[in-house]
């Protein structure tokens, strides 16, 4: 009996621990299940969420303007007036009155030569024509003038001769006549002069001295007055290449003055594109010192000619310079606006993306990207005409589109 009941004590003992262990098991399952499924729903809802964000575009409203197609060539900027300044006289440096950088005035004083010897040569000179004067008026006034009235004949020959010579005079200038005719004819009007005693007086005083005196006192003043340097034009100093205190020499190269004022953007076209170019077109220019910064001009001037090696041809453009900015030399990019289309549609052209071989923008409506196929027309190398998919007024997405799909949601950024 107690054998039995031992037994039935032992089924019952494993009976008991195996329920407590399916019992412990199967909850385990049940927990780990649930967790599961919670963060299966949590990543389903996360991606629904994700899905659902809104993506980050910058717009611009469809706007009508008008639309350069626009010619694209190389060039430099110059300038109209530079000049390198050389003495007319020799000489030791005074004063030098500006540095290099400086502005100067039109007939402003650069620089000053020492002027004590010319200043000798012209008190020199000054006596020997009071010296050659006073005799010609000693002689002069002892002379009795015996001249008498010309007869009427060589009167008239006398002014028929003097017309031809004033008509000469004119016929030289406009190319009728060339030089050795017109010194015939002034040869002969002078020739007449002397022998009808119209010129007694200068011949006497070429017999006297007294006009070699008078030339020689002008060439001193004329000499005095080359010791002082002025500027030609107004510009600045580019360049200086003496010292106050160094002897100069006649025709030696001292100083440099550019005009910024009247700089010019000499360009080199293609002879293909002259049917593009003429007189007063609007050009953008763009250089390597200011690359976020466009100037504009004007084609002032286009050359007559074809460089037959490069195939060019040279234009001139005007451009304001008033801040004077721009340097002689400076590399130009110029952009030719040689047609231009009125009052068009048109975008940006990075707004413009092709998706299954055609052109479409994203319209943004109420917070939705749609994306509208579009007909384009004309471009230049920013913007591109839309004739035909969009409306004036539309909200179009410049920036971020190549991310979006139809219907997406988006927010808009400044």
């Amino acid at each position: 009996m107690n054998k039995i009941i031992k037994i039935i004590s032992f089924v019952i003992f494993i009976i008991a621990i195996i329920f407590a262990g399916y019992k412990v098991f199967f909850q385990k399952q049940k927990k780990e299940g649930t967790e599961i499924i919670k963060a299966q729903d949590n990543k389903n809802s996360q991606d629904k969420t994700k899905k659902e964000a809104s993506l980050a575009v910058k717009v611009i409203k469809a706007t009508k303007s008008d639309l350069p197609l626009r010619l694209r060539i190389t060039g430099h900027a110059d300038v109209w007036e530079k000049t390198t300044i050389k003495p007319e006289v020799s000489g030791e440096v005074r004063q030098i009155f500006f540095s290099v950088g400086e502005h100067v005035k039109k007939r402003q004083l650069l620089v000053k030569i020492d002027d004590k010897e010319i200043k000798l040569e012209l008190e020199r000179a000054k006596t020997n024509k009071l010296k050659a004067l006073s005799q010609f008026l000693v002689k002069e006034s002892s002379k009795i003038n015996t001249n008498s009235e010309l007869p009427k004949k060589q009167k008239i020959e006398l002014a028929n001769l003097k017309k031809k010579y004033l008509i000469s005079i004119k016929d030289l200038r406009n190319g009728k006549i060339n030089e050795r005719e017109f010194e015939k004819i002034s040869d002969d009007y002078e020739s007449a002069l002397i022998y009808s005693g119209s010129m007694r007086k200068e011949i006497r005083k070429a017999q006297e001295g007294l006009s070699d005196a008078i030339i020689s006192l002008k060439q001193s003043e004329l000499k005095l007055k080359k010791t002082s340097i002025k500027s030609p034009f107004q510009g600045i100093i580019s360049n200086i290449n003496i010292s106050k205190g160094e002897k100069i020499s006649q025709g030696q190269e001292i100083l440099k003055i550019v005009n910024l004022n009247s700089l010019y953007i000499k360009g080199f076209a293609l002879e293909s594109e002259i049917r593009n170019l003429r007189k007063d077109i609007n050009v953008r220019i763009k250089f390597e010192s200011f690359p976020d910064q466009y100037f504009y001009g004007k084609i002032e001037a286009i050359s007559p000619e074809v460089d037959p090696d490069n195939k060019t041809i040279t234009i001139y453009v005007k451009i304001d310079n008033k801040k004077n900015l721009i340097y002689p030399g400076m590399h130009a990019e110029m952009d030719i606006e040689y047609k231009v289309f009125k009052n068009t549609l048109n975008l940006p052209s990075d707004a413009i993306i092709v998706r299954e071989g055609r052109p479409l923008v994203f319209v943004v409506k109420d917070k939705i990207a749609l994306w509208k196929y579009v007909e384009i027309g004309h471009h230049n190398d920013e913007r591109t005409e839309i004739i035909k998919g969009i409306e004036e007024g539309d909200v179009v997405v410049i920036e971020g589109q190549l991310t979006l799909a139809h219907q997406s949601r988006v927010k808009i950024i400044e």
